[in-house]
């Protein structure tokens, strides 16, 4: 049947993901964050990284101590509204996952050569439309 055939798939690529240790330097969730905390343009909250990642409130909490126990990441209370507790990445933090990402990157280079650009072009738009699909069913659930 086709909903145990796309459930298997899925579920493969989540333990490949995963299990690959795609970012062997810092813990999945960690080196997530870290990703969105470098790219973004303005600081980020713990609640805009909750809504970002779907992570729970308590497994952030949980990530961001781990994150500032290793010295990077620093919270700051915003100067726009002193409610808000600010994220930022340390210099430290920058450098531990520029070079995690960077292997990331090259493993995902190797991908694209093995699948071909086109079929990841393809397949890009149609993970999106997954994506946005899945958010929309589980809302209406």
């Amino acid at each position: 049947m086709l909903n145990e055939e796309l459930l298997f798939v899925w579920l493969q690529l989540g333990n490949v993901i995963d299990n690959q240790r795609l970012v062997a330097e810092l813990p999945f969730n960690e080196a997530l964050v870290c990703g969105l905390l470098s790219r973004s343009d303005v600081p980020l909250t713990a609640s805009d990284l909750c809504n970002l990642t779907r992570i729970l409130k308590s497994q952030m909490n949980a990530i961001l101590c781990s994150l500032e126990q290793k010295g990077l990441i620093k919270r700051q209370k915003s100067q726009n509204d002193r409610r808000q507790i600010e994220l930022y990445l340390l210099p430290d933090g920058i450098t531990r996952y520029n070079a995690s990402h960077q292997k990331t990157l090259r493993l995902v280079d190797l991908l694209i050569q093995s699948v071909g650009e086109e079929n990841i072009r393809t397949l890009i738009p149609l993970l999106k439309q997954v994506i946005i699909s899945f958010d929309k069913i589980q809302k209406a659930v």
